[in-house]
């Protein structure tokens, strides 16, 4: 299949960036325990998303954050967080309203990749070995997010 992209089919908001916003991982001093498994069988992986938005609402800061932990009968690091974020535009003329749904589900989705490479490369060349996120369904994950954000009274992000 072949298909050249027209002006009306371009996203009415343009990717401007990515840049990493965090990066820290601790091995364990003096650790011998053989190192973990690439798929992460057993290591707890909890998601943070955060959206800001610039003065003029033209404009979606979004950070996507993953802090992972060691199962408890294995310590194969003691801290592996990592944080990337995104700067997300509305081309002029384009509903305002667009950027926030935007910001919120399919932001994060272009993100975890990005998150993904600052795991693998972060621990790539440490006694751990290179650790990759798995794949993760983000669309399912931030209506999670926001069903657990309504029920506890907090604001959905924005």
């Amino acid at each position: 299949m072949n298909h050249e992209v027209s002006n009306e089919q371009l996203s009415a908001l343009q990717f401007e960036r990515v840049w990493v916003r965090e990066a820290t991982f601790v091995d364990v001093e003096g650790s011998q325990s053989p190192p973990p498994p690439q798929e992460l069988e057993g290591v707890g992986i909890q998601l943070d998303v955060k959206v800001a938005y610039s003065e003029q609402g033209d404009r979606a800061f979004v950070t996507v954050r993953a802090s992972l932990e060691s199962p408890a009968d294995k310590r194969f690091f003691s801290k592996l967080a990592a944080a990337v974020e995104g700067a997300f535009t509305l081309r002029s003329g384009a509903d305002p309203k667009l950027l926030q749904t935007f910001a919120t589900v399919q932001a994060p989705v272009l993100l975890v990749p990005y998150l993904r490479q600052v795991i693998t490369n972060l621990t790539a060349q440490s006694r751990v070995g290179a650790m990759v996120l798995p794949p993760l369904n983000m669309v399912e994950i931030t209506k999670a997010m926001q069903a657990q954000g309504s029920r506890a009274g907090a604001p959905t992000p924005t």
